[in-house]
């Protein structure tokens, strides 16, 4: 009797574990309260972002449990905030209204430009690994940047073509 008693605590014991994390959310999914992004607490609801963004707030590098650590508003540090935020590849990973860009393309007013002089950048990550440290994040952004094809295309004509590094020496 007392062992069926123990494997049925056992068993309620996994099954509440399995609940918690099963129920946990990823950096940058929506959320309506904090409780929607993890049941113990370290991970926060953004409410000031579309649909809510599941993140976790004042991160340090290299902390945040998926993503990148993104540091806000970095000029003068006194004002500077880190968050947790979804890293992407392309905009096809990230919820609709979030857009996937390079934190250096967000100007002050939280718009996507193409090239931001670094006084006036809002947002840079600073994870110290490089696959991080060179991500674009899923950001909501206050004007809708142009299609990703139009971005790509700027963006490559950016890039030094084979035999360009050369020509100059």
């Amino acid at each position: 009797m007392l062992r069926r008693q123990t494997m049925r605590l056992r068993i309620a014991l996994l099954l509440t574990a399995v609940a918690v994390v099963g129920c946990q959310q990823n950096i940058g999914d929506s959320c309506s309260g904090s409780s929607d992004c993890s049941q113990t607490g370290e991970r926060q609801c953004d409410l000031s972002q579309p649909g809510g963004y599941c993140t976790v707030f004042s991160c340090d590098p290299d902390t945040c449990p998926e993503g990148a650590c993104v540091e806000w508003r970095f000029i003068p540090s006194r004002t500077a905030e880190t968050w947790c935020m979804q890293t992407c590849s392309d905009d096809g990973i990230c919820r609709s209204q979030y857009s996937c860009v390079l934190p250096a393309q967000i100007n002050m007013e939280g718009e996507y430009q193409e090239e931001v002089p670094v006084a006036e950048r809002v947002a840079r990550i600073i994870d110290l690994a490089t696959n991080k440290a060179t991500a674009k994040i899923c950001v909501a952004l206050t004007a809708p940047p142009p299609p990703e094809s139009e971005r790509n295309a700027v963006d490559g004509a950016l890039e030094p073509q084979a035999g360009e590094l050369d020509a100059g020496l």
